[in-house]
């Protein structure tokens, strides 16, 4: 098993480990999840920051590396803060933002592991 198999592993458990806990807390059935869910997040950020840099390695465009990097920071900043912003009825819109973020980041770690696969395959 190679480090860019352990990487996309760690995207893909931490992401589904971020989306169960995230819906248990925005369900209201255990608010005491939310440390775990935040953990989980920080290790799916660090599991995609780990592909984007062995993607960097392998050849990947700069951009797209430069992107996964920049939108984990964000993913992070938007997790820690997101408690603060728009208080009242209208927080619902910061949560789905927040899911959208999530998402993405997950989806980017995802995209960039199965180009540096494709783009290892071919070489």
């Amino acid at each position: 098993m190679n480090l860019l198999t352990v990487a996309g592993w760690t995207v893909r458990v931490a992401g589904l480990v971020v989306l169960v806990l995230g819906l248990v807390v925005w369900t209201g059935a255990y608010s005491g999840a939310v440390p775990i869910h935040m953990l989980a997040g920080i290790v799916l950020v660090v599991g995609l920051w780990a592909v984007a840099l062995l993607a960097a390695r392998a050849g990947a465009p700069n951009t797209l590396v430069a992107v996964a990097i920049g939108w984990g920071l964000l993913t992070v900043a938007f997790g820690l803060t997101q408690d603060q912003l728009l208080p009242g009825d209208a927080h619902i819109a910061v949560e789905v933002a927040h899911l959208l973020v999530g998402l993405v980041a997950i989806g980017l770690g995802e995209m960039l592991t199965a180009r540096t696969r494709r783009g290892a395959a071919t070489a």
